[in-house]
């Protein structure tokens, strides 16, 4: 099982992958999509500014993850898709 302090760097990195890849990627996205994922990384951050220090990182992974998901991951389908 990984440690607190690895799951947060993971999460961090995977949020830095999606934040460069919408801002430094210049192809056009659905604009579905990039509304979604901001949501889900709002969500993910909302948790940490909770007054009552409750953060669960399970929740805090899975928005992050979906995020990932729908910017990062989808973007590599449809390259794979145009290569014959």
């Amino acid at each position: 099982m990984k440690s607190e302090e690895a799951r947060l760097r993971d999460i961090q990195a995977m949020a830095f992958h999606v934040m460069d890849d919408i801002h430094l990627n210049k192809t056009q996205r659905n604009e579905k999509d990039l509304k979604n994922a901001v949501d889900h990384l709002s969500r993910a951050v909302g948790m940490f500014a909770d007054p009552s220090k409750c953060v669960s990182l399970d929740y805090v992974e899975e928005k992050v993850e979906k995020a990932y998901q729908l910017i990062v991951k989808k973007k590599r389908v449809q390259k794979t898709l145009k290569v014959k």
